[in-house]
Formats: C-alpha cells, sequence, structure tokens
C-alpha cells in the first residue's frame, strides 16, 4: 500500500478517494477518527492505495485534484452505465439507477 494524499480535511480525502475508485483504482482512508476527536499517531485523515503499480496513476488524479481541476476534469467527466444508459457525474462510482459497478461498466 502506497499513500497518494494527506489532508486536513475528511471531505477532501473521501473526494480523492472517490476520484480514485472512479478509474478503478482500489484504495482506503486511514484516519477517519479525527473528526470525532480522537487524533492518532499517523496524523491526518489519508487515501492510501491498495495495488502499489497504480501509484503513478492515481498521483496524476491527485494532483488533478490539488491543481484546482475538479472532479469532473480530473476523471474525465461524465460516465454512462453499460447496463442501464444513466448518465453519472465522475464522482460516483455505482450506478443509482440499477447498482452496476463503475469498474464492471468500462
Amino acid at each position: 500500500m502506497k499513500k497518494v494524499f494527506t489532508s486536513c480535511s475528511l471531505a477532501d480525502a473521501y473526494c480523492v478517494r472517490a476520484l480514485l475508485e472512479a478509474e478503478g483504482i482500489p484504495c482506503v482512508v486511514r484516519n477517519e477518527t479525527l473528526l470525532q476527536g480522537q487524533a492518532t499517531a499517523d496524523g491526518h485523515p489519508s487515501v492510501w492505495i491498495v495495488d502499489d503499480g497504480r501509484l503513478e496513476a492515481a498521483e496524476s488524479i491527485v494532483s488533478g485534484y490539488l491543481s484546482g481541476e475538479g472532479l469532473s476534469r480530473a476523471v474525465g467527466g461524465q460516465w454512462k452505465c453499460q447496463t442501464c444508459g444513466e448518465l453519472h457525474d465522475p464522482q460516483f462510482t455505482t450506478c443509482w439507477q440499477c447498482g452496476t459497478d463503475r469498474t464492471r461498466d468500462r
């Protein structure tokens, strides 16, 4: 596992996680309990990728997020579910209409 993002904001960590997952990069958020006032030895909320082989792609997505490209530009805009045809904004990883996972959708 490699850490690709750290922030004082748990919301930012979740946004980065959504961007990475939308591109098929499995990841986890660590140190989520900071919002509950339970500081950990590891520090602020952070996003870690599961597959080290995807580090370069993950860093590129994080760089786009940090440079202010926003959600739609960072992952290439809307995606269309292959199962039902519903259009979704890039931060969503599952079709709200039929439940198809975006990574399976590609």
